[in-house]
């Protein structure tokens, strides 16, 4: 299904993390709360103390920055791209491609389809790798964005058919944008994996992100991987010192951690799988889905908002979501999600208390 670019809102899609804003709305002292609004691990990589000279000297892209990278992600130093954040691709990359019909899921970060229609092109709603599938081999298509694993629904997509959607596409000069902010922890779902140090082939655009998997969402670094040619005319458009001395001499460090990335990879892992065992046990009436680094609940709206509310009033501030569909048209067709970021160890037990009793009243039916 299409969507018809004069009858969306053009409104701005709402992110976590706006504390103050939960604050202003539901009350109580911003100390108390817990915020689980958003994805990123609630376990950082132990940050050092930054050497005096990185503050004070400009960013040098010859710092060894780009080659870590290229290691921890297993592709070609002449195909990767320090950027401010995967945002900024997400915004950018839209509006360095000719005007298209693209693919976009019906349910994931919302930035992506708001982003491609802002630029002018034409949304097709897909709900599944099948669907999208039958779009690129029927050429309903040009572009295709898929979120590996998925936010906020946690699919994940076979890495072989990807690369297969991404060479039909390349023949029509068209391109797939995989987002994969949430894939460290899971990298045999990575296309870096499938490429394997080959050349990435023409058309295909990687996002990897650094602030999820390692808790630095606040430097904000990420890389966009793809063909020498495609990160040239990216770089380009960049400015000068784009990202800035501290966030690379960070990421530089956290990337080259093997050990710290296996510990963390674990600890994510069991501590979601732990989180989403009580989520069930509380609120039995939500169906749920895991990821590494967040735990979502699907039901109807209604049940959904008033489950927000509950825990809003209980400082508790989580992430109520409607599909990207839903959001740009104004439809409420699609249902609703909550999703939970997951705890640091020591706010588990007061969160699990103010959960169970937030909902001692039955969450609202259908």
């Amino acid at each position: 299904m299409s969507l018809d670019i004069n009858n969306l809102t053009h409104q701005r899609p709402v992110h976590g993390g706006a504390l103050h804003r939960a604050v202003n709305k539901f009350g109580g002292k911003l100390g108390n709360w817990i915020d689980l609004s958003t994805g990123i691990s609630p376990t950082s990589w132990p940050v050092p103390d930054v050497p005096e000279q990185v503050w004070q000297r400009l960013p040098d892209n010859d710092d060894g920055l780009v080659a870590q990278a290229a290691s921890y992600y297993g592709c070609k130093v002449s195909e990767i791209l320090p950027i401010s954040g995967s945002q900024f691709a997400i915004e950018k990359i839209p509006q360095l491609l000719a005007t298209s019909d693209v693919a976009v899921p019906v349910w994931g970060y919302a930035e992506h389809s708001f982003r491609w229609q802002l630029a002018g092109h034409r949304l097709h709603w897909y709900e599944n790798g099948h669907q999208l599938a039958q779009m690129v081999r029927s050429e309903v298509v040009n572009a295709a964005v898929v979120i590996n694993p998925n936010n906020p629904t946690t699919e994940t997509f076979n890495k072989s058919e990807l690369l297969n959607i991404a060479g039909l596409l390349a023949k029509r000069g068209g391109q797939l944008v995989v987002d994969e902010a949430f894939v460290d922890s899971c990298s045999e779902y990575s296309l870096c994996t499938a490429l394997a140090g080959q050349s990435c082939p023409q058309g295909l655009i990687i996002l990897r992100s650094v602030g999820k998997f390692f808790g630095l969402a606040g430097i904000r670094l990420g890389f966009v991987i793809s063909d020498s040619s495609f990160i040239h005319h990216l770089e380009s458009q960049m400015s000068p010192w784009a990202v800035n001395h501290v966030a690379r001499w960070l990421g530089l460090n956290a990337l080259a951690d093997h050990d710290w990335h296996v510990t963390q990879c674990k600890t994510l892992s069991d501590d979601s799988e732990s989180f989403l065992q009580q989520l069930k046990i509380v609120l039995p009436d939500f169906a749920w889905q895991r990821s590494d680094c967040f735990v979502t609940a699907f039901a109807s709206r209604a049940k959904c908002e008033n489950l927000y509310r509950q825990l809003g009033e209980a400082a508790v501030l989580v992430r109520l979501l409607f599909s990207a569909r839903d959001a740009l048209s104004n439809n409420k067709k699609d249902g609703a999600a909550v999703r939970f970021g997951l705890p640091t160890n020591s706010q588990q037990l007061e969160l699990m208390d103010r959960i169970k009793s937030s909902v001692r009243k039955p969450i609202c039916s259908d």
